[in-house]
């Protein structure tokens, strides 16, 4: 119930900000007739009613920097979510947790996640707040890593560990042939095929927690005194450029969007009973794939976006793997 609450209480607040951020976009549509009407046309209709399914998960993977050892996959166990989602124009607010299901037989995963996400007319702006947080993992991958382990019905559960991902970015696609609203809200349709270059910026933090050791007992003799690694946190600073394209055959089209790029990165960990400082670059690559019908009157959905983070903590390099599948579609009205 509480989480409930807490969603009421933000899409109030989140609708109250929806209204100002509103007036500003408005007059900056004013300022300049951004999209190429030959190419993008904009929905007269008021009344939008739609819905949206999705699946949103975390996992990480563990890797030796050395070669030697093997890599180690850890995914939350989050077959089924209930999702809550609000708009007003161009904001969106979601809240999704795991309800009880008879797919749970890896283990319980503690799942919550909260997201606010605006995409605008002008330059294709647009801004995301996402915050995931998963308690409890099970070894994905326990062939070769636990010794005699053959059942399939019992994967190695780690209820103690622990992940809290946070992060806000911000996107524009440079051309006004192209339309992110036509291919992620669909209150604009793309009429033509088109592209142009994107960029996007953000920061991220990443928390990282467990009791023991992740590293399986058959691979510490090639981790060295990384077994010993307990908890970290990160916090990012990211920089990635790349190119959208919408391709459109009457009411249907397909939209990409890849970016690659790199972050700043600082560092704290524990080893053992020691705290440890670090900084570095890391690489980064995200790419969003839309497939929908859009008409006058309907439309539908499918969305895919996988995203990674890679980060070296000693011996051990770390990829924090981000998921979204969603489907979703609805009617106009005037």
């Amino acid at each position: 119930m509480r989480i409930v609450y807490l969603f009421l209480f933000l899409s109030f607040v989140g609708l109250l900000s929806a209204q100002k951020l509103d007036k500003i976009n408005s007059k900056l549509d004013k300022l300049a007739s951004w999209s190429d009407t030959n190419y993008v046309y904009t929905y007269p209709h008021k009344i939008t009613i739609s819905s949206t399914f999705y699946l949103r998960t975390n996992s990480f993977s563990i890797e030796d920097n050395k070669g030697e050892g093997k890599d180690i996959v850890y995914k939350p166990n989050t077959p089924m979510k209930l999702a809550i989602s609000a708009s007003y124009k161009w904001l969106s607010l979601g809240v999704a947790f795991k309800i009880p299901s008879y797919l749970n037989d890896k283990g319980n995963t503690e799942s919550f996640s909260l997201y606010l996400g605006t995409q605008t007319h002008y330059a294709n702006w647009g801004l995301d707040f996402y915050l995931i947080k998963n308690k409890g993992y099970y070894l994905a991958n326990p062939e070769g890593l636990i010794d005699g382990w053959t059942d399939r019905q019992a994967y190695p559960f780690r209820s103690d560990l622990q992940t809290i991902n946070i992060g806000l970015s911000s996107h524009i696609v440079l051309s006004r042939k192209l339309s992110l609203k036509a291919a992620l809200n669909q209150t604009e349709k793309q009429l033509k095929s088109a592209g142009g270059f994107a960029l996007q910026t953000g920061i991220d933090f990443s928390n990282l927690q467990s009791d023991s050791t992740l590293i399986p007992i058959s691979q510490q003799q090639h981790y060295s005194s990384a077994t010993l690694f307990r908890q970290g946190g990160y916090l990012s600073i990211n920089l990635r450029p790349g190119y959208a394209y919408t391709y459109v055959y009457k009411d249907f089209y397909t939209t990409t969007f890849a970016l690659v790029g790199v972050g700043f990165q600082v560092q704290t960990y524990q080893i053992s009973e020691d705290r440890s400082w670090g900084a570095q670059i890391m690489p980064q690559f995200r790419f969003q794939q839309v497939i929908g019908y859009n008409s006058e009157n309907a439309f539908i959905k499918l969305m895919f976006v996988y995203s990674v983070y890679s980060y070296k903590v000693q011996r051990l390099k770390l990829n924090n793997n981000f998921m979204l599948i969603s489907l979703g579609g609805g009617l106009r009205f005037n």
